[in-house]
């Protein structure tokens, strides 16, 4: 490891310690410690996708006291369901964080345990789903003030459309690889729900890539000796493993000096298999937004991936041809664009660059402060 690496290891780790202690603190009080605070309460999954909405909060804690005077508690949402007399009170603001298959019966009923114990509390429902849509939207509507997720569909005129099967994704793939028709399925959105939409970021404010993102405003230089990276895994329900399978083999027109799979590694080196890449392919997972995307940007490999034109994000890394390469659905161009953009390195690594740079933006610019402010300035 040379002192350039060592050094922003360092740096990543001390970043990583700080953020640490200050959730740690958040969730061992059971008390506030300000009585003119802004208290800032989360009910939180324990989920790596689930914690990388609720990290940059911490991150940016210091920022959050000097403009609005906060302080943070959290609690695990197993923990407030089982007891709910551990539930903080006196909180002024509530992040609501469930993971999906807490279903929307129990979803209610654990709002409404909230503004039992906090009625004047400002309450925020936190969506770390895969999927566009809003399926939940008729359950919580009267029960949140807010409701964030990390990726809409850009033209919100969408919302309340029906498809077959309960996402788009399941509808178009289905539909491609002749699967029988999913039933018909239409998500009730009330009047005035799109009001309560904010957009928050996605993956890559998570504990492993915003802290190493801080470290260094410099895309970091590796030896590239990968051609294209595809390591799908493709286990799951039937349009997603035919849509996976179908990735995979369309890639294999790229097996010279390219690693593309359907088999497993460790975090570590799967990493290292990036850093080695020149273009990372990313299909759909079981949403449109996925890790790899921010970790391809983050290794210096160019993303390629399904065209995300639908798909409104924050920071958007999804600008066709300067910060990613969008490819058909069905994947029929994909060969012409890997080859392209494999015999044209100058061209490669300006969009690497511009995808990094969107991201150096946002965390110089604190970018994250103004995509909340509208959660706490009313």
């Amino acid at each position: 490891m040379n002192l350039t690496n060592f050094y922003l290891l360092m740096k990543n780790n001390l970043i990583r310690i700080k953020v640490d202690s200050r959730q740690y603190y958040a969730n061992f009080l059971k008390n506030w410690r300000h009585t003119n605070s802004t208290k800032v309460l989360f009910i939180s999954e324990n989920s790596r996708i689930a914690k990388s909405q609720i990290f940059p909060f911490y991150y940016y804690a210091k920022d959050f006291y000097k403009r609005w005077n906060i302080e943070f508690r959290e609690i695990n949402i197993n923990l407030f369901e089982e007891n709910p007399n551990n539930f903080v009170g006196g909180a002024d603001v509530v992040f609501f964080q469930p993971w999906f298959q807490k279903g929307e019966k129990k979803m209610v009923h654990l709002l409404n345990s909230i503004h039992n114990f906090n009625p004047s509390a400002k309450v925020i429902f936190l969506d770390s789903f895969a999927p566009l849509d809003l399926r939940f939207a008729k359950a919580v509507n009267p029960l949140v003030d807010f409701y964030i997720k990390k990726q809409f569909f850009g033209n919100y005129s969408v919302y309340g459309q029906a498809t077959y099967g309960d996402t788009n994704l399941v509808e178009y793939y289905n539909h491609l690889y002749g699967v029988p028709k999913s039933p018909l399925v239409q998500y009730e959105i009330p009047a005035g729900f799109l009001d309560k939409l904010v957009i928050g970021p996605s993956f890559f404010t998570s504990r492993e890539m915003l802290p190493l993102l801080a470290s260094s405003n410099k895309l970091v230089q590796y030896k590239k000796t990968i051609n294209v990276h595809a390591r799908l895994g493709k286990e799951g329900t039937v349009w997603y493993q035919k849509m996976r399978e179908h990735a995979l083999l369309v890639s294999s027109n790229f097996s010279h000096n390219s690693i593309i799979t359907s088999a497993s590694v460790s975090k570590s080196e799967y990493m290292k298999e990036l850093k080695s890449s020149r273009v990372c392919f990313s299909p759909f997972g079981y949403g449109e937004v996925c890790w790899r995307d921010y970790e391809a940007i983050m290794c210096g490999a160019l993303l390629i991936k399904p065209d995300m034109a639908h798909v409104k994000t924050e920071p958007n890394i999804f600008i066709p041809f300067e910060t990613y390469i969008p490819v058909a659905w069905d994947f029929s161009d994909l060969e012409e664009k890997v080859t392209y953009y494999l015999e044209n390195t100058t061209a490669r690594e300006k969009i690497i660059q511009s995808a990094y740079d969107v991201l150096q933006s946002y965390i110089r610019d604190k970018v994250f402060m103004n995509q909340v402010a509208i959660l706490f300035d009313n």
